[in-house]
């Protein structure tokens, strides 16, 4: 069974019309069908952000203008969201390099154990053909 609870808001008349034509763009029957949706879409969107840190940065104008075409384009919705994407990308990026760095370092230092065990059986090897 699903619980319902019937709310009552109050809104400026400006936002009233951008609802209506919303509705009328969308086709949805009422403005609540609207109200529902924008409510469904902000709980799931922005649920990210919620236990998240502001932080503030300095970049390079270039990567600035770079980062507004993407957003431009869709690939974000904004700057908040571009920064968070290319965080996550770079945190993935140095996770992946130090969990596949810290194995190619132990594999490296297995090979080099055993040229070493190597080296010294054929140094010992050679010492007993010499003695004969």
């Amino acid at each position: 069974m699903t619980s319902t609870a019937r709310l009552n808001i109050r809104l400026p008349d400006e936002d009233l019309r951008e609802l209506e034509a919303i509705r009328e763009r969308t086709g949805h029957q009422s403005l609540s069908d609207v109200v529902r949706e924008a409510i469904y879409h902000y709980l799931h969107d922005e649920v990210a952000t919620w236990n998240g840190e502001k932080i503030q940065a300095i970049v390079p104008a270039a990567l600035a203008e770079d980062v507004e075409m993407f957003i431009a384009s869709g690939d974000a919705t904004d700057i908040s969201q571009a920064v968070t994407l290319a965080l996550t990308g770079w945190v993935e990026d140095r996770k992946q390099y130090y969990l596949e760095g810290k194995e190619a370092l132990r594999q490296k230092v297995t090979e080099a154990a055993e040229e070493r065990g190597t080296r010294k059986g054929m140094a010992r090897t050679a010492s007993r053909m010499r003695v004969q």
